[in-house]
Formats: structure tokens, C-alpha cells, sequence
């Protein structure tokens, strides 16, 4: 949940709790209530960023594995976070496991049109992204073929055929606003957010 958009030079962090998310996301409202001004804070499993890796896959599959929340922070919540990190294990129960600045994300997309007006919408938004973010490795076919009719989804051979993939990079904040966009675009297809860590 975001609560205000920062300015794009603004550093982000990844919060670990060890706790249950539902005990964490209680505890950040109350913490964002108490700070003057608007902040923002994204919940990985609600915002789709991966933070899985081999050492808590095999945890999970052991069954020893305890629960945890990963949360995006902006830098005021990151510095009270840091402030009262004892007091937050002492009075609540949760313990941050891990603090780290964000450097910067990426995620994977594809897409398939079967019309030229959805490729070009589509071709429209990648070239007017945000400012702070980039896109990789792009790479974007168009087929027509003239003995084909029609543009019906699930034809076996379409009369136009636009396929595109890359990767989109850049600040996480704005990454995670976008993605939120692209669930308008069924023709998309996106995956999780990976975070680079300082």
C-alpha cells in the first residue's frame, strides 16, 4: 500500500520481520500515524516482488522455516525502523531480521496482440515510461498474414500477430506503480519484481 509517490532519487529499503504479516502491517499503520507527513510502504506479497531465496526455500520445505514479512520502506521509516529496533522486539514481539538498501529493480514482461490498435498501445506505453525507469534486452515481431482472417483470440492462425519481452529497470517505487497499471492489460504478462541490494 502506498501512501505517496516520492521523488525518484529518493532511496528505498527492504525490511525483513520475522512475524506474522498481519502483525506487521499493524504495527507499520500505527508507526506511519505517529511520523508527521505522508511515507510509503509497499508489502511484497501484496505488490508481487520476490524474495525467495535457496535458503528459505529449503527452510520452508523442512518445515522449521519461521514466518516472516518483507516490506518496502522509504527512507523516514527506514530511519525510525533503525531507531527503535530494540523496542520493537521487546514490546511487540516482531525482530527485523534484515535492513538493506534497495539499489535497484527489475522485472521480466511479454505480450501478444493480435491487433495492430493493441500493439500500438502497448508499444505507446514503452515508449513513454516514467522517468526513472529503463527498459532491456527488448525484443518486438510483428506478423501479418494475408491468408489469415479475422482477429478472434483464439484462432489458430491470426491475420496480424504482435509479440514483444524485455525487461523493465529502475527505481522500485515507480516499478511497483507501474505493474499496478499493467493488471488493466490482460494482452501483458509480467513477472515478480527482483530486488538488487546494496
Amino acid at each position: 500500500m502506498a501512501t505517496k509517490t516520492t521523488p525518484a532519487k529518493t532511496s528505498f529499503y527492504e525490511v525483513v520481520f520475522k512475524g506474522k504479516p498481519k502483525a506487521v502491517r499493524a504495527f507499520l499503520s500505527g508507526l506511519r500515524m505517529g511520523i508527521p507527513g505522508e511515507q510509503t510502504i509497499f508489502y511484497s506479497f501484496l505488490d508481487g516482488v520476490w524474495h525467495e531465496g535457496k535458503a528459505e526455500r529449503l527452510k520452508e520445505l523442512a518445515g522449521f522455516r519461521p514466518t516472516d514479512c518483507h516490506v518496502i520502506v522509504d527512507p523516514v521509516i527506514s530511519a525510525r525502523l533503525r531507531q527503535i529496533k530494540k523496542d520493537i522486539a521487546a514490546e511487540t514481539g516482531l525482530e527485523i531480521t534484515s535492513h538493506r538498501r534497495i539499489s535497484s529493480a527489475s522485472m521480466e514482461f511479454s505480450f501478444e496482440a493480435f491487433a495492430p490498435r493493441y500493439n500500438d498501445e502497448i508499444m505507446k506505453g514503452l515508449k513513454n515510461l516514467p522517468a526513472g525507469l529503463r527498459l532491456q534486452g527488448f525484443e518486438h515481431s510483428v506478423n501479418i498474414d494475408p491468408k489469415a482472417k479475422g482477429v478472434e483470440m483464439y484462432a489458430v492462425a491470426h491475420h496480424y500477430e504482435a509479440r514483444g519481452a524485455g525487461r523493465l529497470t529502475g527505481s522500485i517505487e515507480k516499478l511497483i506503480l507501474l505493474k499496478r497499471q499493467l493488471h488493466k492489460y490482460p494482452l501483458v504478462k509480467y513477472e515478480e519484481i527482483v530486488l538488487k541490494l546494496a
